[in-house]
């Protein structure tokens, strides 16, 4: 009988997964319905159907057996080997290249939007935990002891940045590893410029060196906030989030990471069953993460993946005419074999080997 963990891992990973993977695809159908494409199928999950409906569109809503993605099926979208073109008015081969464009653009745009309001809506509900920017206390021989920072100094500026939280003084230093940095402090309503030179660490996450300084932080304190600070900081971390992926995809690419830093099915459902434990709020945070992973992911240009559809796009737009649909054919098998590949290579790191 499995156990508890697995269960919960399990449930976590379809509740995480399908509103995202729905709302993927309710961006491709709203766009196909607004372009005037006839949109035959609506399937989260692949495979046979379990349970399904049709609606007054004639559109075939379903759920699939392997609920590990979806798709949207539209009439005319399908590629044939004679290159021939379904001419009905509402076929998606049919439409213009910027309609079929933005079709399959739709699609990563609502999983990176659903990342942005997630992460607005948790700041929101939550509000914000942030440590005033004061010192904590300061490590020995370190360069904040060495410069003469002290307990209880308050960070107003560090070179022309102004300071608000402690976060924003760990940005500054972590950027700034043996660079001179002036601080301006607040010390017993005494003003005070001091030179500090952040310390180069080793960063082993990012695989780059950042700077320390040697100090802490109070602790955090919550911060409630209203509807325009939430949008406001919202789109701060959003940036961070995205910038985040960047920087792992970076090191993906360049093969310059551990396998512990790589996540599959597996892993991600071990996650998943762990943000279910901890609460709401937390689910909330991870579901903008995935989501925002998943818009990024298919954008990116490789066959099958919607990147690789507007790639033919761009391609029809440059020369006037669509890349033949034989080759499309080979550029999607050897697409859809690399995406296998790569799944089977996540899921073995998430087994250990």
């Amino acid at each position: 009988m499995p156990d508890s963990t697995f269960l919960i891992s399990l449930i976590g990973f379809f509740i995480i997964l399908t509103p995202l993977i729905f709302i993927h695809e309710l961006g491709h159908y709203i766009a196909a319905i607004k372009s005037g494409v006839k949109v035959e199928s609506f399937s989260i999950g692949f495979g046979p159907e379990l349970i399904g409906f049709v609606d007054k569109r004639n559109t075939r809503w379903k759920f699939s057996l392997l609920p590990l993605g979806g798709y949207v099926k539209m009439k005319g979208e399908i590629i044939n080997h004679e290159n021939l073109k379904n001419n009905d008015a509402d076929s998606f081969s049919n439409a213009t290249l910027k309609n079929r464009a933005l079709i399959i653009l739709s699609g990563p745009l609502a999983n990176l939007f659903l990342g942005f309001f997630l992460i607005t809506s948790v700041f929101y509900i939550n509000g914000r935990y942030l440590s005033p920017p004061i010192i904590n206390a300061v490590i020995a021989d370190q360069p904040a002891n060495i410069a003469g920072l002290k307990s209880g100094d308050i960070i107003q500026k560090i070179d022309n940045n102004v300071i608000e939280n402690f976060s924003d003084i760990k940005i500054i230093v972590e950027k700034n590893p043996e660079n001179l940095l002036f601080f301006y402090i607040e010390r017993n309503k005494t003003f005070l410029t001091l030179p500090v030179t952040p310390k180069s660490f080793f960063n082993k996450n990012y695989k780059e060196y950042i700077g320390r300084i040697g100090v802490t932080a109070l602790p955090q304190q919550l911060e409630k906030l209203h509807l325009y600070e939430a949008v406001y900081f919202g789109f701060k971390e959003y940036f961070s989030m995205t910038l985040g992926w960047f920087q792992g995809f970076k090191l993906l690419i360049t093969g310059n990471f551990e396998k512990k830093d790589i996540a599959g099915p597996i892993g991600i459902a071990k996650v998943s069953g762990s943000m279910i434990e901890k609460g709401f709020i937390e689910v909330l945070i991870f579901m903008a993460i995935m989501s925002i992973n998943l818009g990024l992911i298919n954008l990116l240009p490789i066959p099958v993946l919607d990147g690789g559809h507007l790639c033919f796009y761009i391609y029809e737009a440059i020369f006037k005419k669509p890349l033949s649909s034989t080759f499309q054919i080979v550029l999607f098998k050897f697409g859809f074999i690399f995406l296998i590949t790569l799944m089977l290579l996540v899921t073995a790191f998430d087994l250990g080997f």
